[in-house]
């Protein structure tokens, strides 16, 4: 009788945490003073360059969109990066440190790999942080769940989306735990937490397994023409909305000069911003020339192709919700291509719904 109350009484012992390389969580290392005072060195994310670094079978293999999402899975990394590759010598290379930003808080990797002709390719990633997440398993068994505490977010969403392309958007209150369960389909679920009209926060639960082994990297693709390829994106976007039995928007093309300009200086000034010193954004500079006003949903993205940039679109749910907006009716895209040896392609959406009707100039 004593032992079975001693064993009634008993506290309940908490389930083992999972290794430290199975956490999806910051891992801050060394400060870099040269990049400013908040800048630091993450492990994670030097762990996501170091696999894309592996996987490059070539000097001229590039970055695409699927590899940095499956590196940064490798590395267990919370954010939503940006990464840069260039072949330099044994130092690392200055060109590989000009897009980071200054003045916040931001993470930096790198990593490189050596070929025989005597090139080092370089690749670094870096990202701003923002807010912070407590630490979350990264493989799950099927039918289970995880636990999203966030600080530092003001106005934040959580998106959830399937491994079949089903997600959920749901509300995350400050300082609390919001529980996902419910995690039955085998694969890897996303998680995007959207502060404002920023993605502060990227990664994805895989269900039943772990990440997959990262394919070799490709060599860099034919170079597009801008001008030419927006009309299968304005096709992806009403495809994508019919998919979802939401009317297709029509194509605004008075403000197609306008997207196409915000596109031309967020290369030249090699940047993503919704709205910028530089760059002063669509919805503003649309309001000082037409009436009456609309409402706009923007969504932004710098890729080698476009089609790497709608690949990106797609494995953001919160980007995602702009394009398939209910109450949207028109849709404007520029797309440029940036002034350096890279080429990459920066594309802008702005999809928009004009109460009082469409807009004419102010004369």
């Amino acid at each position: 009788m004593l032992l079975l109350f001693a064993l009634a009484c008993a506290p309940k012992v908490p389930p083992p945490v999972p290794p430290a390389d199975t956490l999806i969580r910051w891992r801050p290392g060394a400060p870099l003073p040269a990049l400013g005072p908040d800048a630091r060195q993450d492990r994670g994310l030097t762990a996501a360059a170091e696999v894309l670094a592996a996987a490059a079978t070539s000097p001229e293999a590039r970055l695409t969109t699927a590899a940095v999402r499956g590196a940064l899975a490798a590395g267990r990394y919370p954010g939503a990066a940006r990464f840069v590759r260039v072949l330099g010598g044994t130092e690392l290379p200055a060109a590989l440190l000009e897009g980071v930003p200054r003045g916040e808080p931001v993470d930096v990797g790198w990593a490189w790999r050596d070929f025989a002709d005597g090139q080092r390719w370089w690749v670094l990633g870096w990202s701003p942080r923002r807010v912070n997440p407590d630490p979350l398993p990264s493989r799950v068994d099927p039918g289970k769940g995880v636990g999203l505490r966030v600080e530092g977010a003001k106005n934040a969403r959580l998106f959830v989306v399937s491994p079949s392309g089903a997600w959920r958007a749901l509300a995350l209150a400050p300082g609390e735990t919001r529980w996902v369960g419910d995690l039955d389909e085998p694969g890897e679920h996303r998680f995007e937490v959207v502060d404002g009209d920023r993605v502060e926060l990227l990664f994805g639960v895989f269900v039943g397994g772990d990440a997959p082994m990262l394919a070799p990297l490709p060599t860099k693709p034919p170079r597009e023409d801008p001008l030419t390829v927006v009309d299968s994106l304005y096709a992806s976007v009403n495809g994508l909305r019919r998919a979802n039995g939401l009317a297709p928007l029509t194509r605004f093309t008075t403000f197609e000069p306008l997207v196409r300009e915000q596109a031309a200086c967020l290369s030249v000034a090699g940047i993503v911003a919704h709205d910028s010193r530089a760059c002063p954004g669509v919805p503003g500079r649309a309001t000082q020339s037409w009436y009456p006003r609309g409402h706009y949903y923007e969504n932004l993205a710098v890729a080698d192709t476009t089609a790497e940039a709608w690949e990106a679109l797609l494995a953001s749910p919160g980007h995602l919700a702009n394009v398939l907006c209910k109450e949207c009716t028109h849709l404007s895209i520029g797309a440029a291509t940036e002034p350096s040896p890279e080429r990459r392609v920066y594309v802008v959406w702005e999809a928009m719904v004009f109460p009082q009707g469409e807009p004419l100039p102010i004369r």
